[in-house]
């Protein structure tokens, strides 16, 4: 299986946050963008890649070389811009099969590729495109497919509650795509799709996979956890949560005294079986300083947490440990978020937790300075559309879903 991948954008939209670095080569948690498409590629099956380079193309050269891992790389150079059309068919003199795989090198797709290689040779497609349902895609165009998944239209951007996006990973049948004259640069999307839709077998194979774009500096900070972290998250990782507002409904201007005033936010009793499933401890952390004002007991507490629990084990899920520091904020106690006592006690009682490969998901400040102190990564639970500097998440099954589609 050979691919190529369209790496020579100019990445204007990113400039703010990648100044001196092609879009494609932009650090993802320490790591090349680059560097995941190819693993991505790579899984699928994938031994040949073609890069398709142009604006500093020596940084993308002098870093992957003639390989990577077990694939080998050669490199299609554009002397001056040449469209996503143009750079394909430059690419397209590397390529010796009949079937290519083409790719952005700015975002990233996680599906089955093997799936969609069968599905064009079965139907005998000239270009098979993957396609994602979104909800409120405006920011890209969609396509329309029939019932047999022929593509009928590509629309333009618009206003819609639904639609399907072209996810950016295509397969070209190479010999169908070089029969056609273009001039020496040409848009794939404009000229060759947009014209040939009606005169060519397109079809869609429809992908529940996980998709991000780097293109904008919002999804680019996104990336840095959905990319750079989520996907390789497994058994010996280890997840903090905080309690009221993230696992529990909070009491504004109060605290949940007794087991009567403890409630679930809907889905965290869910969320927190899936991450049983993935993570080799859960631990909450929990700020109690009710009990240093004397409104209630660490006996109380004790029973709140045994209920909470309890009925997290009978759907199924698991907390390996709770920890909470009763002492007032005035106090400055090393055991109170948000310094990190009540990790580091966490890793005395579990002398396997790494904080290096440790999330911490939690609705206040506090917990995010908690987890920054302790070296742990930062998820912030929050619905509003303000800027910050954690990653932000709506909620905590929202948050296992995403995990789910790309674990998965």
């Amino acid at each position: 299986m050979e691919a190529i991948i369209l790496a020579g954008g100019l990445g204007t939209r990113l400039r703010s946050v990648v100044p001196d670095l092609p879009k494609c080569m932009a650090r993802v948690f320490n790591r090349p963008f680059l560097e995941y498409l190819l693993d991505n590629l790579i899984k699928g099956g994938v031994k040949k890649v073609v890069f398709s380079v142009g604006y500093k193309s020596d940084l993308i050269q002098n870093h992957f070389k003639e390989s990577y891992k077990s694939c080998e790389i050669v490199y299609a150079k554009e002397k001056k811009l040449l469209g996503t059309g143009g750079a394909i068919r430059n690419s397209l003199r590397f390529v010796n099969g009949e079937q290519v795989i083409v790719v952005n090198g700015d975002s990233l797709l996680l599906s089955n590729i093997k799936e969609q290689l069968a599905f064009h040779k079965l139907i005998n497609a000239d270009v098979t495109f993957a396609l994602k349902p979104l909800k409120n895609p405006s920011r890209y165009g969609t396509v329309e497919i029939d019932d047999n998944n022929r593509v009928l239209k590509f629309n333009e951007k618009q206003l819609l509650d639904f639609g399907l996006i072209n996810a950016g990973c295509y397969i070209f049948n190479t010999k169908k795509f070089q029969e056609y004259k273009f001039p020496e640069k040409f848009s794939i999307e404009n000229d060759f799709f947009q014209n040939e839709v009606d005169n060519l077998n397109f079809y869609g194979f429809k992908t529940n996979g996980f998709f991000l774009d780097i293109g904008i500096p919002v999804d680019f900070k996104k990336a840095q956890l959905e990319v750079g972290v989520m996907p390789y998250i497994d058994s010996s990782w280890t997840l903090f949560l905080d309690r009221d507002g993230v696992i529990n409904k909070r009491i504004i201007g109060d605290y949940v005294r007794d087991v009567s005033q403890f409630q679930f936010i809907d889905g965290a009793v869910d969320a927190i079986n899936y991450f049983s499933k993935i993570f080799r401890r859960i631990i909450v952390v929990t700020n109690q300083q009710g009990i240093g004002k004397g409104l209630y007991k660490e006996e109380d507490l004790s029973n709140i947490h045994n209920e909470m629990r309890k009925t997290i084990e009978e759907k199924g899920g698991r907390i390996d440990a709770v920890y909470y520091a009763p002492q007032l904020k005035e106090e400055n106690s090393l055991m109170r978020k948000p310094m990190p006592g009540m990790a580091h006690s966490a890793k005395n009682d579990f002398p396997k937790i790494d904080f290096n490969k440790s999330i911490m998901i939690g609705d206040s400040i506090s917990d995010m300075e908690f987890a920054v102190n302790a070296g742990i990564i930062p998820v912030y639970l929050n619905d509003s559309n303000n800027d910050s500097n954690w990653y932000k998440t709506k909620s905590l099954i929202g948050f296992s879903k995403l995990m789910e589609s790309i674990l998965n």
